[in-house]
């Protein structure tokens, strides 16, 4: 089983203890989930597994060499949906036009190929994000609330495109509220609170015979 370990990972900001990891690990087989409450240090988590916060003391190892995030409200260049996937030529020469032209049709962006990425609908810029992310050939995809605020359709959208990528060998790590989500589309679930990861297992198990009383609290409130 791929796994994420982590150790010393003890994160203060304005003397409040976000993170407070010791030494544990995150299972990622295939599409993993992380719930718990607001302000638990989930984004504060993913964010330090993807390398966007950095300190020397912390001990944070895994077997991906590629990982790539995607935040829930991802900045996009002002330039046409296309002009975001061509970009990427600058630090991945061998990308080549068809492969764009395929990720285009794939995520079904090829109807605003030409249209500025900062108009399209935020279910359209979330598919861009990810499959921008794709395209660079991340092994893991780290993604933080990727359908808050979407209507249904848009919803379901990107959780087929999670789930064709994870069936295609790509490893996620998803950070959602949405229980039914999770249920859905999540192998393992880890539950974080007060910085600290609780409980983890597999989806049905958690969720149906929570070992831990605080996790059992948590799935029973928001239930």
């Amino acid at each position: 089983m791929a796994s994420i370990q982590l150790q010393n990972i003890h994160l203060r900001q304005a003397e409040r203890l976000i993170l407070d990891i010791e030494s544990n690990e995150i299972p990622v087989t295939n599409i993993t989930g992380i719930i718990g409450p607001n302000g638990a240090g989930k984004t504060i988590l993913l964010k330090l597994i993807a390398g966007l916060i950095q300190n020397p003391k912390f001990q944070i190892s895994c077997s991906f060499k590629d990982i790539s995030m995607v935040l829930s409200q991802t900045p996009l260049l002002k330039m046409s949906v296309r002009g975001n996937f061509l970009m990427l030529k600058d630090t991945h020469p061998d990308l080549s036009d068809e492969k764009i032209n395929a990720v285009l049709k794939a995520f079904l962006l090829d109807h605003v190929a030409n249209s500025p990425a900062t108009k399209i609908s935020t279910g359209e810029r979330q598919r861009l994000a990810i499959a921008r992310a794709y395209l660079i050939g991340a092994e893991l995809l780290i993604l933080d609330e990727p359908t808050a605020s979407l209507d249904p359709q848009s919803t379901l959208l990107i959780e087929s495109k999670i789930i064709d990528l994870a069936n295609q060998g790509i490893k996620f790590l998803i950070a959602s509220h949405d229980f039914a989500q999770v249920k859905r589309i999540c192998d393992q679930v880890v539950f974080i609170k007060d910085g600290k990861i609780v409980e983890k297992g597999q989806t049905d198990d958690l969720f149906s015979n929570p070992k831990n009383s605080e996790t059992k609290s948590f799935i029973s409130f928001y239930e």
